[in-house]
Formats: C-alpha cells, sequence, structure tokens
C-alpha cells in the first residue's frame, strides 16, 4: 500500500465531505513525516480557522484516519496555502522581541494564549537561537503560558 496515495485519496475525501472548494492535495515525506499541502483560494480561511484551529484539526482528523488504515501513528503535518510558514515568521517574530526584552530588562517574560504546536515553535527559536536564555511552559491545557527569561546556570 502506498501511503503516499493513501493520504493524498483520504484527505481529498475528507475535504470533499466538508465541501470545500480545493484546487490541489500534495503529499509528501522527509524522514518519516508526511506533509500535506492543501492549495485553496476560495476555502482557505474556512480550512485554516481562527488561530489555525480548523488546520490543526483537520491534521487530528486525519492522523486518526491513517491510524485506523495503517495500524500505525503516522506524523503528519497539513498545511494550507502555505499557513504554517507564515504562522512560523510571525511566532519568531514575537519571540525575538521577547528575548530581547528579557535579555535588556533581565527580567522574564510570559507569553498567555499559544497553542502547544505555537509553544513549540517558539521554545525551539529561543533555544536555538539565544543560549543565554530559557523557555518553559507552565500551567494546564487552556491556561498554560509560556516563561522566557535569563539561563540561571
Amino acid at each position: 500500500m502506498d501511503k503516499l496515495k493513501v493520504i493524498k485519496l483520504e484527505t481529498e475525501e475528507l475535504l470533499k465531505k466538508l465541501n470545500v472548494a480545493v484546487e490541489e492535495v500534495n503529499v509528501s515525506t522527509e524522514n518519516e513525516n508526511y506533509f500535506v499541502q492543501i492549495k485553496s483560494s476560495i476555502d482557505a480561511p474556512f480550512l485554516i480557522g481562527r488561530y489555525g484551529e480548523t488546520l490543526r484539526a483537520i491534521q487530528r482528523i486525519m492522523e486518526v484516519i491513517l491510524f485506523k488504515i495503517f495500524g500505525e501513528n503516522i506524523d503528519l503535518v497539513v498545511n494550507v496555502n502555505d499557513y504554517r510558514e507564515r504562522q512560523k515568521e510571525r511566532l519568531e517574530k514575537i519571540a525575538k522581541n521577547i528575548a530581547q526584552r528579557v535579555i535588556t530588562e533581565k527580567k522574564e517574560q510570559s507569553l498567555p494564549s499559544f497553542s502547544n504546536y505555537e509553544r513549540k515553535i517558539i521554545h525551539e527559536f529561543i533555544s536555538k537561537n539565544y543560549p543565554e536564555l530559557t523557555s518553559h511552559s507552565v500551567g494546564e491545557e487552556a491556561d498554560r503560558i509560556l516563561i522566557i527569561s535569563l539561563r540561571t546556570d
């Protein structure tokens, strides 16, 4: 069973059930991760949703569908019109601004209201670009906040 073809067909089937206009669905793989690129000029805002919530939901549904088909977890990233790249750039800009503030003021900063995915991007950006800083999350689920502070070790 060709996983790329199955992922493409199942994605197209789900999108058809959602009754959305899609021009193209492409699936690629890299290091056992599968990337689904959806192109939609009309329904992109619907597919992405508020702060990417619908996009994450589509990705989760696809993961469940593919688990039922293959009997194993499939590492999947679903993207619409390069939304994730633009989102990553925006989050990295926020992280850079906060990092500069922490360094200048020598005082930790907190960032509320980010999804798991968004916090992960910020954590990775801080650890890669600011060795003098550290970041961690505190709290539970929707109340989880990200803390960026000077490294003390």
